[in-house]
């Protein structure tokens, strides 16, 4: 009887024990679980220059152009000397007269949202009024249009052109002779600024040299046999341009 008493006496005293060290334990535990859990950060509340800022970029007159659409549409005064490199080699065929003109044209392509433009140019200069009798023609100009504006000065961007195509002249040509064909290469460089107008649209103006190297065929006024003949050229041009720029022109 004596060891029974002992042996209920000695699971009451480990059940007490064990009742006792149960809400510590969990405590413990519940503290050591709250220290654990990070603190979520505070979002981030804008600032009032940032929220100045992107009404600026959202607002019509947004001073640095845009777009991935551009077309482009030009005019302006030209002088072109047809012989400046290298003459005819026609014997008794002067050298062509210096003429100036007006030439006009346009571009379209792609401005990849601003700094690069790469597109399809076309041009056309006349020069019959300030021609002699019998030596007016008209010279034409298409090919590729490439131009880098430099976006970094808001307000009006300097720019650089450089143009490689094809030309030729017609309704006459720079000799006056007939039966002839006259076309080749044109290769431009040019430089300027470009000035956003609204968000949608800029002014560019900028001075355009052009090397122009033309395949003359014809027909030998001395001879009348067939002759061909390569001259170069130099055509000299001030270049007015308003660009519309469409196509992610509110995406900055």
């Amino acid at each position: 009887m004596k060891y029974v008493v002992f042996l209920i006496s000695g699971l009451m005293l480990l059940g007490s024990t064990a009742s006792a060290q149960t809400p510590a334990d969990t405590a413990t535990e519940s503290s050591a679980a709250t220290t654990a859990a990070p603190a979520e950060p505070a979002a981030a509340e804008p600032t009032q220059d940032a929220a100045k800022e992107d009404e600026k970029k959202r607002s019509p007159y947004y001073k640095k152009v845009q777009g991935w659409l551009w077309l482009e549409a030009f005019a302006g005064p030209s002088a072109y000397d047809p012989d400046r490199f290298g003459s005819l080699s026609v014997s008794g065929v002067p050298n062509a007269p210096k003429l100036n003109g007006t030439q006009f044209g346009f571009a379209v392509g792609t401005g990849f949202g601003g700094p690069f433009f790469l597109g399809a140019y076309y041009r056309q200069a006349s020069y019959t009024k300030s021609a002699p009798a019998g030596l007016g023609y008209k010279l034409m100009k298409v090919g590729l249009d490439m131009q880098g504006t430099f976006r970094f000065v808001p307000y009006v961007h300097p720019m650089i052109r450089i143009d490689i195509g094809y030309a030729r002249t017609f309704d006459g040509n720079p000799y006056g002779l007939t039966n002839t064909d006259v076309d080749g290469v044109d290769f431009t460089l040019g430089a300027g600024l470009r000035i956003p107008i609204v968000r949608w649209m800029s002014f560019l103006a900028s001075f355009d040299w052009s090397f122009v190297g033309l395949s003359v065929r014809g027909a030998d006024p001395n001879t009348g046999s067939r002759f061909q003949s390569w001259i170069g050229g130099q055509q000299l041009a001030g270049t007015f341009a308003l660009t519309f720029h469409f196509l992610g022109v509110r995406k900055n």
